[in-house]
């Protein structure tokens, strides 16, 4: 019998019942998933689409906070037969229960579990019952406990023997103290089971000042020819002398088996030293089949007898940064030999304008050009392919590129309509102009010379109003004169007071503005003034101190007005702006949060004046406006975080990670509180004061004690920051919250973003 459908089901029906599963399917895959969990729960037939294979079969649980061990659960019991990769990196919170149900995957080709609590014997449990695994990742807090447990294990065995790639994280327990005592020891490692391994990567605590482990393990590899298939090894950036010892000890073993390496990061290493090891200088002898290579921090140059980059052809990152030994040679060399570079790490490499050494006709004396922008013009011109660059902390002005067309730096990277990842310095968005048909003009300081700022009001400018500012897609704003607005800032400049300019001259346009038009699909921008460091890594060594230059005058021409075209990024999802000494106002934060609609990330740090933090008020402004951000760190050395401050910070709902370092700044304990009563998602928050210790240790004890059963992720560090207790209070929290939020760094091109 035949079923009538009558007008009323028809009406009852949704659009959405009417598509079909493989429809349904196709739009899940690009839901969150938080949505996807909840997704579940709202009818009989999403909770059966949404234990489809296509959908579960790769889960990513890293870095989601608002996950718990119930939900976890509920999540991935339904579907253990059909997942085949499990990331749980930095599910740091994670109880041993959700764990155990690993077990039950028994498909699983892939396991991360960095920085999961999870004990030797039951790892070895685990992978036990996984036949198929080839990807793992764990956590070890003592390595020597490491092969008891697997000499009584004979399926942890049998699973490290079809491993083909294993990372380790290194967590150990950390002595304090001012003399402490390091005691080294030796033996056999898990190696000596795994024989078809092509991937190693070592993961250490990012900072030295954490204190320094127990002990430190020499590996004793008995079987080196395990090792034969090896061609990724690689170190993250770190100061962890454990890691290390355990990396360069595996190493140097790989290569006195003459392998072929892929990828080679080795941050911090000593090439110097290590070229002299058996087997090190064979291996880069031919890098023909190297496609990702880091040997920052090295002395040597290139050419040279060490690096052989002539034979790099299949090089796609490469990471140069802190080597002063750089020179416009070497980006020839480049040009000629890596057309496939995507990645380049040049950071703080300061003599990259430096020529070749020329004959000259008076004399025999030799001399180098030191406005050389040929090797950087080449090798832009050549890398067709190149999506990220990091020239941070090198200075490029407008007298050295007097030979080429371009204005500035900024003008010389405009060439590139592809940019995803760019890192510079502020100096090279300045452009020296004449002062009779332009609008900005400064003079050129001599080397050494200090140069008093110009006084600002801190009335007019921290009482402005922001409620008819126009954002960078005003269309009021031109977009060929971005200050033809009446309401805009005055620039902040040396020259804003001059006299005002005539129609009869052409419309300026800002060196960053030529970029922003050209590079729309920017991802991650950074302006970072040469020679700044941070408070917290100055006075606790949290990262290495490297070669760097001083700040500049030219720095100074940058303010509000050039930055305020960022606003026009629409994919930006990272942003970091430090020591930029002309922004004053604030403006161009607001346009920031205004057009910046996927940005996700946002570092500031000592903006405008030291004394007076005068863009607080454009930053409060821009709170409300930041529809993704998630991660904010703020830093100024006499920051207010009180009540108004607070408050507008609540308006940006979607936080979940604030790192506030204002060594004379001051706290108001009740608006933290209240913070953090609104902003429900917050698992992060480390604020370094100049208040007194007892008060920062209650407010710390009050979150932790409120806030760790409804959101087991939290991690709180509330502290003085030039008190002599720091180490002990930070080494409470995780290594990822450390090293992407407490330490100021340039994350451009600092790791492919295949490699790990």
């Amino acid at each position: 019998m035949a079923t009538v459908v009558t007008e009323k089901d028809l009406k009852e029906e949704s659009g959405f019942d009417r598509l079909s599963d493989d429809v349904i399917l196709f739009i899940l895959q690009h839901l969150s998933l938080r949505d996807f969990f909840n997704l579940r729960f709202v009818s009989k037939r999403f909770a059966a689409i949404c234990k489809d294979k296509s959908l579960v079969r790769h889960l990513q649980f890293s870095k989601n906070y608002w996950l718990t061990t119930d939900r976890f659960q509920s999540y991935v019991r339904p579907v253990v037969d059909k997942i085949e990769t499990l990331n749980l990196n930095s599910c740091y919170w994670l109880k041993a229960s959700a764990v155990d149900l690993i077990s039950k995957c028994t498909n699983l080709s892939s396991l991360h579990l960095t920085q999961v609590k999870v004990s030797m014997k039951n790892l070895c449990n685990i992978i036990s019952g996984l036949p198929n695994l080839v990807n793992l990742s764990f956590s070890i807090s003592d390595i020597r406990d490491l092969h008891p447990e697997l000499a009584s294990s004979t399926g942890a065995q049998e699973c490290l023997a079809r491993l083909i790639s294993l990372s380790l994280h290194f967590r150990h327990q950390l002595v304090y103290s001012n003399r402490p005592v390091i005691n080294f020891c030796t033996g056999p490692t898990l190696f000596e089971y795994c024989r078809n391994l092509e991937e190693f990567h070592v993961y250490g605590f990012p900072s030295n000042a954490r204190g320094i482990p127990k002990y430190i393990f020499q590996p004793q590899i008995l079987k080196s020819e395990n090792l034969k298939n090896v061609k990724v090894m690689t170190l993250n950036d770190a100061m962890d002398p454990a890691a290390r010892m355990f990396f360069f000890g595996t190493l140097l073993s790989v290569c006195k088996l003459s392998v072929k390496f892929k990828t080679l990061l080795q941050p911090l290493g000593n090439v110097d030293q290590l070229w002299s090891m058996d087997g090190y200088a064979t291996c880069l002898q031919n890098m023909e089949d190297l496609v990702h290579f880091d040997p920052s921090r090295t002395t040597f140059q290139i050419p040279s007898e060490v690096l052989h980059f002539e034979s790099a052809h299949n090089l796609q990152y490469l990471n140069l940064s802190d080597n002063a030994a750089v020179t416009s040679e070497t980006l020839h060399l480049l040009a000629d030999t890596c057309p496939k570079l995507t990645s380049l790490n040049l950071q703080n490499c300061n003599y990259i304008l430096l020529g070749p050494l020329k004959q000259q006709q008076q004399n025999s004396e030799q001399r180098r050009a030191y406005n050389d922008i040929s090797g950087l013009q080449a090798l832009l011109m050549a890398c067709v392919e190149l999506r990220s660059l990091n020239i941070s902390g090198i200075h490029v002005h407008t007298q050295d590129l007097i030979s080429t067309p371009y204005s500035s730096l900024a003008a010389l990277l405009a060439m590139n309509n592809n940019w995803q990842c760019l890192s510079m310095s502020p100096c090279c968005l300045s452009v020296e102009r004449s002062s009779k048909n332009n609008k900005r003009t400064f003079s050129l300081v001599p080397e050494g010379y200090l140069v008093k700022r110009r006084r600002i009001g801190t009335g007019a400018a921290c009482h402005q109003s922001f409620a008819t500012f126009p954002d960078a897609n005003s269309p009021s704003t031109s977009q060929e004169d971005p200050s033809a607005s009446s309401s805009s800032p005055p620039s902040s400049s040396p020259s804003s007071s001059s006299p005002s300019t005539t129609l009869d001259e052409p419309a300026f346009v800002s060196e960053l503005e030529k970029l922003v038009r050209s590079c729309p699909s920017m991802e991650n921008f950074e302006l970072n003034c040469s020679g700044f460091r941070s408070a917290f890594n100055k006075y606790f060594g949290v990262h290495p101190t490297t070669c760097t230059s001083s700040p500049c005058m030219f720095s100074l021409t940058v303010g509000d007005h050039e930055l305020m075209c960022i606003g026009r990024w629409k994919h930006l999802k990272s942003l970091q702006l430090t020591s930029i000494p002309g922004v004053n106002q604030g403006h161009c934060l607001l346009a920031i949060a205004k057009g910046c609609v996927s940005l996700e990330q946002l570092s500031i740090a000592c903006l405008g004046q030291i004394a007076h933090c005068l863009y607080r008020n454009g930053l409060l402004a821009a709170f409300p406006f930041f529809s993704k951000l998630k991660d904010f760190r703020l830093e100024h050395p006499y920051m207010k975080v009180d009540e108004m401050m607070l408050t507008a910070m609540a308006k940006c709902s979607t936080l979940e990670r604030v790192c506030i370092i204002a060594k004379n700044g001051t706290m108001d304990t009740e608006g933290v509180k209240d913070f953090f009563e609104k902003v429900q998602g917050l698992i992060n928050f480390q604020l370094y004061t100049g208040r007194s210790l007892s008060v920062c240790r209650g407010l710390q004890a009050y979150l932790m004690s409120r806030y760790k059963k409804t959101r087991p992720a939290i991690s709180v560090c509330i502290h003085p920051l030039l008190n002599g207790g720091l180490q002990e209070a930070t080494a409470m929290l995780p290594d990822q919250h450390i090293d992407e939020m407490t330490i100021l760094k340039s994350r451009v091109s600092i790791r492919p973003h295949d490699a790990y």
